[in-house]
């Protein structure tokens, strides 16, 4: 009897601690099934901010249905490329016309349009996209315009008018061409002739390089908006500091239904005017006053041979520029200039008579640029001018600047 009572309390106490073991055990997973969990909140919290939303808009600014879109690479790395569909499997987000991709990888992705509404023109056009830890949301948008072939009745097919503004922004500074050194500049400006506002949407495609996103811009009734080398820099991602020459096209298209529903107008002809303003300018620096002279002289003899016998006992006549306040014998100017045409020596200058007939002294604008005379002083001392007559006048010069006004007519 007393056996018996001692096998069964051991047999009771080997089952105590196996429950006990089977007690820690389950503690156990239950701990690492607890930190699993909190590790897959943590790796979803940091992923979900990686976030590329795709927006799909008519040229109206309205959402557009059935998209498709080919993404390079695979922004979850299973395949070297993705196609994806507005509303499909992978779009986190089920409003029209935008599809959001969440969880995806740090990378530069390049994106391009598949497919569309039938009643609108795919664009081709692909986008390059990039998502890291600085900058975890990107969001492109691709603007689709009407397609007018899939419209039953001419009657339904708004008027849509789209504009090519060619466009030349910074300077050229050497001979590299394709325009002769100089600043250029452009301005286009854009007038609204009708009674109720409309809303353009434009982008900048640039010369052997990729278009900019599309941007919107409301011009109010009987009003203009314009569009300038800095808004267009902007748009490359350019310092607006930066002088490199930039050229391209600045694509603006407006429609009907740009206008607010409430006024329920159309129209049937232009209804806007877009001018395009070019300047170019080839001087670096300011004009500053300053005095121009011409003088009416005549060389009586040259021994030197150097002078064309054509010029002597001739009037000739030359421009030079003076300083304001300065006192400076006239016959110096002209040995300069002699000295330096001509290529005279001091010995050479002294035998050449000189005879100055006349001058006139006028007031204008000038570039200060650098000299071309470059005579020493012992050369201008052994040339003789006799001064006969001076007369005083008034007078204006101008830069080399020019402009040019060109009137778009849409496509």
């Amino acid at each position: 009897m007393i056996l018996i009572s001692i096998n069964y309390i051991f047999l009771i106490i080997v089952l105590m601690k196996i429950l006990m073991l089977f007690f820690l055990f389950i503690t156990f997973l239950t701990f690492l099934y607890i930190e699993h969990i909190r590790f897959e909140s943590i790796s979803a919290l940091m992923n979900s901010s990686k976030l590329l939303n795709i927006k799909l808009i008519s040229i109206n600014g309205s959402f557009i249905s059935n998209g498709k879109f080919l993404i390079i690479p695979d922004p979850y790395q299973k395949f070297s490329h993705l196609e994806v569909s507005d509303n499909g499997l992978m779009d986190s987000n089920k409003t029209v016309g935008i599809l959001s991709l969440t969880d995806i990888s740090n990378n530069n992705y390049t994106i391009t349009q598949k497919a569309s509404n039938k009643n609108y023109l795919t664009n081709t056009i692909s986008k390059i996209v990039e998502i890291n830890d600085e900058s975890p949301i990107s969001s492109i948008v691709f603007v689709n315009n009407f397609n007018f072939k899939s419209q039953k009745s001419v009657n339904s097919i708004p008027n849509s008018f789209i504009y090519n503004a060619k466009f030349v922004c910074g300077s050229i500074r050497g001979d590299e061409g394709p325009l002769r050194p100089g600043h250029y500049d452009t301005d286009i400006s854009v007038y609204n002739k009708q009674n109720y506002p409309i809303t353009l949407i434009w982008n900048t495609v640039f010369n052997n390089s990729n278009s900019s996103n599309s941007m919107l811009t409301t011009v109010n009734p009987k009003q203009s908006s314009g569009f300038v080398c800095k808004d267009i820099k902007q748009l490359a991602n350019l310092n607006p500091q930066d002088t490199d020459l930039l050229e391209g096209f600045l694509i603006i298209q407006i429609d009907e239904t740009n206008i607010s529903s409430e006024t329920k107008q159309s129209f049937a002809n232009e209804p806007v005017s877009v001018q395009v303003f070019y300047s170019a300018n080839a001087l670096d620096s300011l004009p500053q006053q300053t005095l121009v002279e011409k003088f009416v002289f005549e060389i009586r003899n040259d021994s030197t041979g150097k002078i064309p016998k054509s010029f002597v006992n001739k009037d000739l006549e030359v421009l030079t520029s003076t300083d304001l306040n300065s006192i400076v014998p006239q016959d110096a100017k002209i040995k300069k200039i002699l000295s330096s045409i001509y290529n005279l020596t001091d010995i050479e200058i002294k035998n050449i008579g000189i005879v100055i007939k006349e001058t006139d002294l006028g007031v204008g604008n000038m570039i200060d640029e650098s000299s071309i005379y470059n005579l020493t002083d012992i050369e201008i001392k052994n040339i003789g001018i006799v001064i006969k007559e001076t007369d005083l006048g008034v007078g204006n010069m101008i830069d080399d600047h020019a402009i040019s006004l060109l009137r778009l007519s849409p496509e």
